[in-house]
Parts: structure tokens; C-alpha cells; sequence
């Protein structure tokens, strides 16, 4: 299998988490890392990791010259995620297909058929966006607000994204991203995912998202138990909250992300980052201080409540 990556230095240690789900059901892949700030000395780590599981890595030193200082981006989606918009013209020509996958996310389990997935003509292969964000996001978004009275209209997550290689290069190349990028740059909410949103919205195959990627937070608030989701999903991916934030609210989802993480020569680190962090902001305390202060006020609200309607004397309000 081809797998494309992007990532930056602040990111090594999560991309490393990423790197060691796939491996590990995946023993020989060809890893294409694009980066702009890695240094030799950490692509030379990260080659050395992924050959030991028996696998190929190839380095591609990106240029930010050619990315427009007019693209849209902030700290939540940095200039790393228009990354994957060049694969098409960087990767070897005798590529047909290539699987790129988001940093935040975990393989839990083969990919094969996924990536071996009949395009039927399609540009790309990819999942619906099954987030509440997109959701809410697409019901007062300008930029689609006449594609999504289109009949067939979906909207995709781009973080688990096959490219139909052979197809993109006969009709698009880099340029062209960047010049509609630039063009559509006041309504690009989420960036380079809303621009292959709006160009490829009627060329794209839909896989199963439940399956081939299911947003964590999603799948808690649905309800999916942590033992479905190890049976059943393929592809489990932490858009929006990340479980290596320590601000961020826990939910059992996150063990999946952290046994892999445990299995990275960062495991130490990523832990540390966690701990010492809560110790110096005491952040979680003064959640459950607030939490409680919250209850104890509610809970004179509804003792008032109780008393007048046993009482007799009065309304609640």
C-alpha cells in the first residue's frame, strides 16, 4: 500500500502514534512523509522506525514558496493540511493510487479493503464528514449553500482520503488548487477539506465511515461501546478534541489512541506532557470545582422547587 502523511515538528510524536497503528496490521507499506521543518536527524528516526516493521519510507522536503501567503489557515488547521493537494504531481508516476491519512487518527485495523476499493470512475474514495461541526457548520455555510441542495450531495472528512492518482494528474495539477484556493480563500471554513468539498463533491466514492472512519467524539455520543468499535472500525479518528490534549474531555474512545501510543518510543513523553501539565494548571480540579459549585447551586434551585410544590404556597421558577 501507498501512504501519504503530512505532518510538522510539533506533531512528530502524534504522527509516530499514527505510524505504529498502521504498521502494526500493515508490516510493508511505501510511507510518503511530506514536511516543510523536519529535520534530517528526525526523518533519518522516523525511516529507521518504519523499515523495522518492514516497510519503505521516502522522505518529500516540501517548499512553502509555492504555497500562497493568501491560504487560509490558524492554529487548529495549520498550512500542513494543503499538503496533501500536491501528491498527484510529487509522487512517482507510476503510482495509480495512494491512501492519505490525517495525523490524529489510529488504524485499528487492516486497510486492505479500502484501499483496494474500486474508484468506478471516481476521483477519490472517501467517507462522509459524520461530525456534529460539519453538520452545524454546513446549515449556514455560504460556500455550499446551493451544492447541498444538489441531489446526491454529501460532505467528506479529507483525513482518510484515496487518491485515484492516474485520474487527478490528467485533469488537475497543484496550480490550479492553489489559484481556487486562493480564489475561494474568504469561504474556506475548513480549508483545503471545504475546496475538495466544493471541486469534487460529484466525484467521490463513498466508504463506510462507521468503518473507514468514525470520528471518536461521534462514536461516544452515540453510544458505541469501546468493544464495537474495536470489532467493527477500521479507522478511528480524534477530529476535534485530541487525546493528548490535556484540556480536552476524556472519554473512553481515547484508550484505543493511547495503546498505540504505548508502543512509540514517546509513550514517556506524551505521558508526562498529560501529567505535568494537570499538575501546573490544576486544570481538572478547578473543573470539579466549578462542576460541584454548578450542582450546589442547581440543587438549592430544585430543594426551592420542591418546597413550594409540597407547600402549596407558590409556583417554581
Amino acid at each position: 500500500m501507498n501512504i501519504a502523511v503530512a505532518a510538522n515538528r510539533a506533531f512528530v510524536k502524534y504522527l509516530y502514534v499514527m505510524l505504529t497503528s498502521l504498521l502494526e496490521h500493515h508490516g510493508r507499506c511505501s510511507i510518503y512523509l511530506l514536511s516543510a521543518d523536519l529535520e534530517e536527524e528526525q526523518t533519518e528516526a522516523i525511516k529507521k522506525f518504519v523499515e523495522e516493521y518492514g516497510s519503505s519510507f521516502y522522505f518529500i522536503k516540501m517548499d512553502m514558496k509555492k504555497f500562497p501567503k493568501e491560504l487560509p489557515s490558524n492554529e487548529m488547521i495549520t498550512i500542513e493540511t494543503y499538503f496533501r493537494l500536491v501528491l498527484p504531481d510529487l509522487l512517482p508516476q507510476e503510482l495509480e493510487r495512494v491512501l492519505y491519512l490525517d495525523v490524529d487518527l489510529v488504524v485499528n485495523q487492516p486497510l486492505h479493503e479500502l484501499y483496494e476499493m474500486d474508484f468506478e470512475g471516481k476521483s477519490f474514495v472517501a467517507c462522509r464528514d459524520a461530525t456534529s461541526t460539519s453538520a452545524e457548520y454546513l446549515v449556514q455555510s455560504h460556500l455550499f449553500a446551493e451544492l447541498k441542495e444538489q441531489e446526491g450531495f454529501q460532505y467528506f472528512n479529507a483525513g482518510v482520503l484515496l487518491f485515484n492518482l492516474a485520474k487527478l494528474r490528467s485533469t488537475f495539477d497543484f496550480d490550479f488548487f492553489m489559484q481556487q484556493a486562493v480564489r475561494l480563500k474568504d469561504d474556506l471554513v475548513f480549508h483545503d477539506q471545504d475546496l475538495l468539498n466544493y471541486l469534487f463533491w460529484n466525484d467521490v466514492k463513498y466508504a463506510e465511515e462507521e468503518k473507514f472512519n468514525l470520528p471518536a467524539r461521534t462514536a461516544f455520543n452515540a453510544g458505541y461501546p469501546l468493544a464495537w468499535v474495536r470489532e467493527h472500525t477500521a479507522v478511528l479518528h480524534y477530529a476535534g478534541p485530541k487525546p493528548w490534549r490535556q484540556k480536552e474531555v476524556r472519554y473512553a474512545l481515547e484508550r484505543v489512541w493511547w495503546e498505540y501510543a504505548k508502543k512509540t518510543p514517546f509513550y514517556t513523553e506524551l505521558l508526562e506532557d498529560m501529567v505535568l501539565t494537570e499538575i501546573d494548571t490544576g486544570y481538572m480540579d478547578q473543573l470539579f470545582r466549578q462542576s460541584k459549585q454548578e450542582n450546589d447551586e442547581l440543587r438549592k434551585v430544585v430543594d426551592q422547587c420542591m418546597h413550594l410544590l409540597t407547600s402549596g404556597t407558590g409556583v417554581c421558577n
